[in-house]
This record gives C-alpha cells, structure tokens and sequence, in this order.
C-alpha cells in the first residue's frame, strides 16, 4: 500500500512540475469544454511510456548505463518537444488554434496519446524518480509504485488540464485563449532546443 501511494504522489509531482507537459498540453487544452480529456488522453500514453522504461529499469537496472540513457532520453523528448511545438506553432499561423470565439479543433486523441507516451517513455526525470523503485522492495512493491506512478500523472494532468480549459472559457480569458497557444509552441521549440543541446 505505501509504495502505491509513493508511487501515486511521485507521478502527481512528475506531471506538475514538468515544463515540458505544461507547453505541450496548454495548446490543446484551451478553450475546451472538456479538458480533463486532454490530460486522460496524455495521462493514458504517458502511463504505457513509463510503464515501458519503468519495466525495462526494473528488468535492468544493474546492467543499464544509467548515465547514458538518461542523455539520450533527454535528447528524445528535447526533440519531441521541437516537433510538437512547431506543429503547434504552424496551426496557430494558419489559425488552427482556437480563438475566444471560435470551438476548439476537434482533438486527435491518438495524436495527445502519443505525445504522452513519447513523455513518459523517454523522460529522465521519470527514471529518476523510478530509481527507488528499481532498486529497493519486492517485484509486488515495484509493480504497485509503477501503477500508482501512471494513476498519479494522469489524475494530476486531467486536473490541470481541464483547470486551463475551464479558465480559458470564461469570456474575459478570450486574449488567453488566443495567445497561449502560439506562446506554448514557441515555449516548446526553445525548451527543446535547449534539452537536445545540453543532454
């Protein structure tokens, strides 16, 4: 039970404090009348990525470059980010976004599943926090902290996402719902410049 609820409050953490969730997902998000779908959707990818480098971690661990993979998972996701951001950054040009009085694009939930995975599958921060895990308990306690892990970053993205939806739709949010995307998307090819260059 402990390591479920460590598990639950370590993926939570993850999924907050990340930069990275936050520029790719508030695009999406605004202006939505349902955004807890969006971090669902992402919480659902992000759960199978981490499961997957949690499950290689754990199958691995003393044999892994640690050091190595997290370089390499870094410079991924720094490259998912770029790609993402200028996506974002083209259908905000082309007016794709939404607008204060504009519906939001019908949502690609393949597409939002699959940067969520990518996220989770190459996160060096989710392989830090799933080091304990890796390396201490029982194979049952490895499986509930992973489990708990993916609970935690969905339920806490679903949270924050539908918290931007539901701001970007009050009538005084419309200059917000215009802007944020372009801005997340400028936000997401910067921080994955910068994640690519110093990996």
């Amino acid at each position: 039970m402990i390591a479920a609820l460590t598990g639950l409050g370590s993926g939570a953490l993850h999924a907050l404090s990340g930069p990275d969730h936050l520029v790719s997902l508030t695009p999406l998000a605004m202006g939505r009348p349902r955004g807890w779908h969006v971090g669902l959707l992402w919480g659902l990818g992000h759960g199978l990525g981490t499961l997957l480098l949690g499950g290689l971690l754990l199958l691995g661990a003393a044999q892994l470059p640690l050091a190595s993979v997290a370089t390499w998972a870094e410079r991924l996701a720094g490259l998912a980010l770029l790609g993402l951001g200028l996506h974002g950054l083209r259908a905000s040009v082309r007016g794709l976004a939404p607008t204060g009085g504009a519906a939001a694009p019908r949502l690609a939930w393949r597409a939002v599943v699959t940067i969520g995975f990518i996220h989770g599958a190459t996160g060096a921060a989710g392989l830090l926090l799933l080091l304990p895990a890796a390396v201490t308990g029982t194979p049952a306690e490895q499986a509930l902290f992973l489990a708990g892990f993916t609970a935690g970053s969905t339920a806490a993205m679903a949270g924050l996402t539908e918290a931007l939806a539901s701001a970007s739709r009050r009538p005084a949010a419309s200059r917000l719902v215009r802007h944020a995307p372009p801005v997340a998307s400028v936000a997401s090819i910067l921080l994955g410049v910068a994640w690519i260059a110093l990996a």
